[in-house]
């Protein structure tokens, strides 16, 4: 393909792409960011839209999926591939020899791939798509079009499996990802929004993992503007890794149209609404986030310190307090439960479940976590509805049940969406959405039964009062089945990661008891 054919075809790939139709979108700033795309370009508005949040708990395994076969993948010399800085991404177009010949319903011809990934505020992650609410350093897509029914991706665009896109997550590693160097180092020539260069060599099949059989599958969208759910999407379990070094340059030599580091150039995810995600493999699922190995070496020097700490005794698996009753016997400032959650404290999403049976006030603070930031990190009250604060942001989760006596309740959030939906004795009620993208920081103060003022200290002001116990907190969301399960009066109920009652420390203070009074007497 001649250079003038190069320059046409991406200009159609942009203007389609990017969305760029004489209005300048952007992801977290003006007037037309992610949040209001939808005004200018309604398909972002619909209901099979993407990025999503995949959910190993919720995939459905299809042992009849087909693997891809990548044809044309392999390493080109004295090939022209064209990369360039559109101000949203950097993006290389593809010559129309790669294609996805097996594996879906129709042959796919490869358009090009771009990178979407973090930065901001030291934000070191910025892929798309997440995987159990976590958010992985950065994502490649390798664009796709269905090319045994249209003649080219700008037919093919919005129609229904129009195009396909391969996802692949980034992670980082102490070695330099050698396929990627030349990529990597070419960087700077493209830093301004138009610039443009040819890149002679490229071996597209070695950037990407060895593994392609694990891979997952949903009907979506593209992640841009118009944003059009013509997308068949697979996104690959296995990551690629690159060094801090190579993630570090990437994050820091492109600007965008503002002549801004162009940082964070990604759509959180979106509702999954009725659809299903496929896997071909049976996903391991997970509780908890991703360790690397700095993290790893980080909690083992830790534990060094906590056995050295205990003179170096050995500890035994801890036994949980059951029961374990908290009675706040009267509403004063002295009387509440600290807890020493604060390492912890860093959720993109959470579960909190509790019994509590209340008297004497309409509204009681149930648990209240201030950071040094927001003295409203985390609150949930209760009363004829409860409320949810989350970062500083406030809202009522409605309920029609009165519980007389002993009432389980369950909040649940995710960052992803936003949404909160709320549990009362089993029953969920209507998903609410607060501070979508949102994630509950580290650092601070997490007591039971009172609420925490910036100016005041702890204050009275819709204190708890009355019995409680089984308060637990996960950072992630659960099924509705391990929901109703905390409804049981069995001993070994699960406990929470973060907050596991009868098991993490406790400090009383002004007066609240130990009571034998319990849900299940």
């Amino acid at each position: 393909m001649g250079l003038f054919a190069l320059f046409i075809h991406f200009g159609l790939l942009n203007s389609a792409l990017a969305g760029i139709h004489g209005i300048h979108w952007t992801y977290s700033e003006g007037g037309l960011d992610q949040f209001h795309w939808a005004d200018e370009y309604p398909a972002c508005g619909g209901r099979k839209q993407s990025p999503i949040d995949i959910q190993r708990r919720h995939v459905r395994f299809n042992p009849n999926v087909s693997l891809l076969e990548l044809t044309g993948y392999g390493e080109r010399n004295n090939s022209s591939f064209f990369m360039t800085n559109n101000g949203h991404t950097v993006q290389i177009n593809l010559p129309p020899t790669m294609m996805i010949t097996k594996g879906l319903p129709h042959r796919y011809t490869a358009v090009q791939m771009h990178l979407h990934w973090g930065g901001m505020h030291l934000e070191a992650s910025g892929s798309e798509h997440t995987l159990d609410g976590i958010r992985y350093m950065a994502e490649l897509h390798v664009v796709h079009y269905n090319s045994d029914k249209y003649t080219s991706f700008d037919e093919a665009k919005d129609k229904p499996n129009g195009l396909a896109v391969l996802a692949f997550f980034y992670e980082d590693g102490h070695f330099e990802n050698t396929y990627y160097s030349e990529f990597i180092s070419n960087l700077a020539k493209v830093r301004f929004t138009g610039q443009s260069m040819n890149i002679s060599r490229l071996n597209v099949r070695a950037m990407l993992p060895e593994n392609l059989s694990h891979f997952f599958r949903y009907e979506g969208s593209l992640t841009t503007p118009p944003c059009f759910e013509s997308t068949i999407w697979t996104v690959f379990d296995t990551p690629i890794t690159l060094s801090q070094n190579q993630i570090r340059i990437l994050e820091s030599t492109l600007m965008d149209m503002e002549n801004k580091t162009l940082l964070n150039d990604y759509r959180i995810a979106q509702p999954l609404n009725e659809r299903v995600v496929e896997s071909s493999f049976l996903p391991r699922l997970k509780t908890e986030s991703f360790c690397k190995q700095d993290q790893i070496e980080e909690k083992l020097s830790n534990i060094e310190k906590l056995i050295a700490s205990f003179g170096k005794r050995m500890l035994s698996e801890p036994r949980a307090i059951f029961p374990l009753v908290l009675h706040f016997t009267e509403s004063n400032v002295d009387s509440y439960a600290l807890l020493n959650l604060a390492p912890h404290m860093n959720l993109y999403s959470f579960t909190a479940c509790m019994s509590v049976n209340m008297r004497g006030h309409p509204v009681h603070t149930v648990l209240s976590y201030s950071s040094s930031g927001n003295e409203n990190e985390l609150v949930i009250t209760m009363g004829r509805e409860v409320g949810l604060w989350i970062g500083n942001k406030f809202i009522n989760l409605p309920h029609n049940l009165n519980p007389k006596g002993w009432g389980h309740y369950c909040v649940t959030w995710a960052s992803h969406t936003g949404g909160a939906e709320l549990w009362v004795n089993g029953i969920v009620g209507e998903e609410q959405y607060l501070q979508a993208g949102y994630n509950i920081k580290p650092g601070g103060v997490f007591i039971l039964g009172k609420d925490q003022d910036g100016f005041l200290g702890i204050s009275d002001v819709d204190a708890f009062v009355g019995h409680m116990t089984n308060v637990n907190l996960w950072d992630f969301v659960l099924s509705s089945e391990e929901i109703h399960e905390q409804m049981s009066c069995e001993k070994h109920l699960r406990k929470g990661n973060i907050l596991s009652w009868g098991i993490t420390p406790i400090k009383l203070y002004g007066g609240v008891q130990l009571d034998t009074e319990h849900k299940c007497s």
